[in-house]
Order: structure tokens, then sequence, then C-alpha cells
């Protein structure tokens, strides 16, 4: 029976693990998770893969929402790996209390370390850093891989990981994303192409006179900023002379939600 891959990303790097898995499933389908492709239906299906990138030490308020809207059937296998630049946080904890709310268990859970992107607070990591980064995927969709093929229960676990969640929860609880879009600005660089439009995932962004506009619905995935190809699109005036990330095996084509 065909499985299903729900994913979210901005910059490609959760897109990049969930073509891995599904490159080493069989008959599986990627989906991505966006203000347009809320309503859909997984009754049908018996394995379940949900990837996401952690925001604030926990889950993006578009996976939330979607999470609560998804059916899944209560048999089914469901797995989830989150990427993340510095720790899952509550990440993990949080799907968890969202799945048992539907009455579902989550089987397996995988956490990613992948280069950070969040440039509106850090530089892009070095090259040498992305190599090790993505040499570490590669080995670990492995691993994780042949879990989901023989249906393994993996619970996340390790030192500290109780502590973690519970400074994760705290730093979550002040993520109020939305209103923080007021801080994007575009310079003289801008060319009108409406990439930005295209790769928000929550169709935050509208063209006015040729320029965009941020619609206060923003999720911080920064996809805008980090897409655009001319690097006009800058958050405050922090990122001017920053560069700029997305994952290199992924085009912007791919996080196209139009």
């Amino acid at each position: 029976m065909k499985t299903i891959i729900y994913c979210f990303s901005g910059t490609g790097n959760s897109l990049k693990v969930a073509k891995d898995i599904a490159a080493g499933l069989k008959d599986t389908e990627i989906i991505q998770i966006s203000k347009n492709n809320m309503d859909i239906d997984g009754t049908t299906l018996n394995k379940i893969g949900i990837v996401f990138p952690v925001y604030a030490s926990g889950m993006p308020l578009l996976v939330k929402e979607f999470i609560e809207k998804v059916n899944i059937p209560k048999e089914a296998y469901v797995y989830t790996v989150v990427t993340f630049g510095a720790a899952a946080g509550a990440s993990i904890s949080q799907l968890e209390m969202l799945l048992t709310d539907k009455g579902l268990k989550l089987s397996a859970a995988f956490k990613m370390k992948m280069p950070g992107n969040y440039q509106v607070i850090y530089a892009p990591y070095s090259e040498k850093k992305q190599k090790k980064c993505f040499e570490n995927e590669k080995e670990k969709i492995t691993e994780i891989v042949k879990s989901i093929n023989n249906n393994e229960i993996v619970k996340f676990s390790g030192v500290g990981e109780n502590i973690m969640k519970t400074i994760g929860g705290m730093i979550y609880s002040s993520f109020k994303p939305y209103e923080k879009d007021k801080d994007f600005w575009t310079n003289e660089k801008c060319n009108s192409c409406g990439t930005c439009v295209k790769v928000c995932p929550a169709s935050n962004i509208k063209m006015n006179e040729g320029k965009p506009q941020w619609q206060h619905k923003c999720e911080q995935c920064v996809a805008c900023m980090q897409w655009c190809p001319q690097k006009s699109i800058q958050y405050k005036k922090v990122t001017v002379k920053r560069g700029r990330y997305h994952h290199p095996d992924i085009s912007a084509k791919e996080l196209f939600h139009l």
C-alpha cells in the first residue's frame, strides 16, 4: 500500500531528508505542508511520515495546524524526522501530544542535524560544517529507512532529553512569528521576479507595484529571504552583510506552492 511523507520545508533541509527517505522506501509520495494544502485525507494509508524543521525549539505553527486537521487511521505506523541546527527541543513531544489527542501513537522518532538557516540571528554555516552535516545525513538516512521498512518502534530518548524538552517548551512559549514579517524589506536589487511569493508556504506574500508585501501570517521559515535570486530581501539591518543558505540539492521550484 502506498505510503506518504508529509513535509514542511522552507530552505530545503527537510525536503532533502524527505526525498532521501522516500528513495529508500517503496511506493512513497511526498506531500508538502502549506497553507494551500491543508485539506488532506490520509485514512487509506498504513504508513505515514512527518518531516519538519524545529523552530524556536518546537513545531512550526503551520505543521501544528496541519496535524490537527489531517485524518490518519488509528492503526497507521506514524514516524517523524525533525531537522534542526541546534537541538530538537520540545518538537517531538509536541507532536506526540497532538497525535495522542487524535487517538494516535507516534511509532518512531528520529532527529537530523542540518545546516542552520535562520540568518536573522546568525551567519550561514561554513562550507566545511555544511559538508559534515550532509555526510551525517546520508549515513543516518540508511538507518532510518531500515527502521521504517521494518516497522520498528523507535522511542526518542537520550541523555538530558527531559531537560531539553522543558527548556524547549519555555523557549517555544514566546514563539510568535506572525508579526515578525514587519521587519522584512527589499533593497534596490529586487527585480519583481516573484520567487518570494511562490516559495512562501504560508501564502503570506503578495506583490504590490512589483514589490513584495508581507501579510502578517509569517511562519519565520525565511524561505523568501533565502531563495531570493537577487538577495534583495533583508531582515531589519542584521542580514545585509550575512550570506544566504538553501540546500544545494533542492531547487526553488521544488518548493513553489502556487
